[in-house]
């Protein structure tokens, strides 16, 4: 028998796209602008859709008084955003915070389905006089349906007003 040389077969290797951290952090972001849009636009449907329906789910936030309060469970989310928006924002008759401006968020992704952001938020009044500002955080999972909010901290500063006229950025 003599030796004979076995052919090259191409053998096909399935490969997964490199993941794009540029992409999928804009994606984010679209999410986090869209459900504060529609949070202080006083449209719950829309809201609602931006966030994660699962009972880790969590909101906290702190009061003028000094206090803070959190929901935690889509359910307490929920039922709190839903009030929120019918008693104070009467469904998106009652504009409250009529412009919003964020700085560049800080993004660190855990995995490919999670992601933290940290920024600074600066929210103008009814009268688009003075801003308030927010320190924001949101925790991030990708869902089959895309990205969803999994939770929101946002901590106000109401006691300091920034004239809107002097705020420096875009």
């Amino acid at each position: 028998m003599s030796c004979q040389q076995t052919e090259d077969k191409k053998t096909e290797i399935a490969t997964t796209p490199a993941f794009n951290e540029a992409a999928e952090t804009e994606a984010i972001w679209k999410v986090i602008e869209n459900e504060t849009k529609c949070f202080f636009d006083g449209n719950y449907e829309c809201w609602a859709n931006n966030w994660s329906h699962e009972n880790y789910a969590m909101q906290a936030w702190n009061n003028d008084d000094g206090s803070f309060d959190a929901a935690i469970g889509w359910e307490k989310i929920n039922a709190q955003g839903k009030d929120w928006i019918e008693k104070y924002y009467k469904n998106g008759k009652n504009v409250i915070h009529p412009v919003v401006k964020k700085e560049k968020p800080i993004v660190k992704f855990f995995n490919e389905k999670t992601a933290y952001l940290i920024w600074k938020q600066y929210n103008a009044d009814k009268e688009n006089k003075n801003y308030s500002v927010s320190q924001e955080t949101r925790l991030m999972e990708k869902a089959s349906d895309g990205w969803k909010i999994v939770n929101v901290t946002a901590i106000w500063n109401s006691k300091t007003k920034i004239p809107v006229d002097s705020l420096k950025i875009d």
